[in-house]
């Protein structure tokens, strides 16, 4: 994925440092009569096949991201589900030395128009696959979040504005050691 402006702009900064970068990943799942089919995109930088994925945008929400990220890489247009699962990554180096670990949120989608085809330069190759016949070269990080969205059905919540103005103060229970009666 292109670096964003964002990240090249505190990266004028902070340099090399690890940086701890919110993330999405759009599981765009076709459920068929046979078995579940899955869109991927072939990456241009690596060659393998992964689920579509990018760096939200600042004050982004992960659902408006994951919508986002889909359509500009593969043409289909997709509307999230749930959340799957969310997970961060291991620490990443890359060839120039900037470092990085991405904090994910897994979101299961549903395409509701458009084709799939490469629609930018981060791709060479957008399909759909039975989850039975994943294309070579896949990761195993690939095949669990593929996992997690085939796992389940709950439904979740999701909005396209900051929380805030949904948001109510919440207080907390004491801890054990807070209780009156702890030790006694």
């Amino acid at each position: 994925m292109p670096t964003p402006d964002f990240i090249r702009e505190l990266r004028e900064h902070v340099g090399t440092a690890e940086l701890w970068i919110p993330a999405v990943r759009g599981v765009v799942v076709r459920r068929t009569a046979d078995e579940p089919e899955v869109l991927l995109v072939r990456r241009t930088d690596s060659g393998r096949w992964t689920v579509t994925s990018g760096i939200l945008d600042p004050g982004e929400q992960p659902a408006v991201g994951a919508v986002r990220e889909i359509e500009e890489e593969t043409g289909v247009r997709a509307r999230p589900v749930r959340v799957a699962g969310v997970f961060a990554s291991h620490l990443i180096e890359y060839p120039h030395g900037d470092r990085c670990r991405y904090l994910d949120t897994v979101l299961e989608m549903e395409a509701v128009g458009g084709e799939p085809r490469v629609n930018d330069e981060e791709s060479v190759d957008v399909g759909w696959f039975p989850v039975s016949e994943l294309p070579e070269p896949i990761t195993d990080d690939q095949r669990m979040v593929i996992g997690w969205v085939l796992d389940a059905q709950a439904p979740a919540r999701f909005f396209d504005e900051p929380p805030g103005r949904y948001a109510q103060h919440v207080t907390l229970p004491p801890t054990p050691e807070e209780q009156p009666w702890h030790g006694s």
